[in-house]
């Protein structure tokens, strides 16, 4: 394990950069207005994509996973509605379908 370890750090600063780089790069707003509408919304177009994405490919399914799936579907709008924060939205229905997973 500690042979990794350099290996580890230095794959976790690249990951780090990656994520953050185009942050500190591209700090001011943009004066184009589709650009500026893109920034705004990407979150709810993630959650978008990201819903379709896992509903197509579970199937709807009649059992008690599917029944799991679609309460923590329901949890993510009503968190959204009520916070308008993505990363509780995104969050919390997924520790809740693991519990579930888990218990049942």
């Amino acid at each position: 394990m500690s042979e990794y370890f350099p290996y580890l750090i230095v794959a976790g600063f690249a990951t780090m950069l990656t994520r953050f780089l185009p942050y500190w790069i591209f700090k001011r707003k943009s004066e184009n207005r589709a650009l500026a509408h893109l920034q705004k919304n990407s979150g709810l177009m993630i959650m978008a994509i990201l819903t379709i994405y896992s509903l197509k490919a579970t199937g709807f399914m009649l059992n008690s996973v599917g029944f799991f799936m679609i309460i923590c579907l329901a949890l993510t709008f009503i968190l959204h509605k009520l916070k308008h924060n993505f990363l509780l939205s995104i969050t919390a229905p997924t520790i809740l379908y693991m519990i579930l997973l888990r218990i049942f």
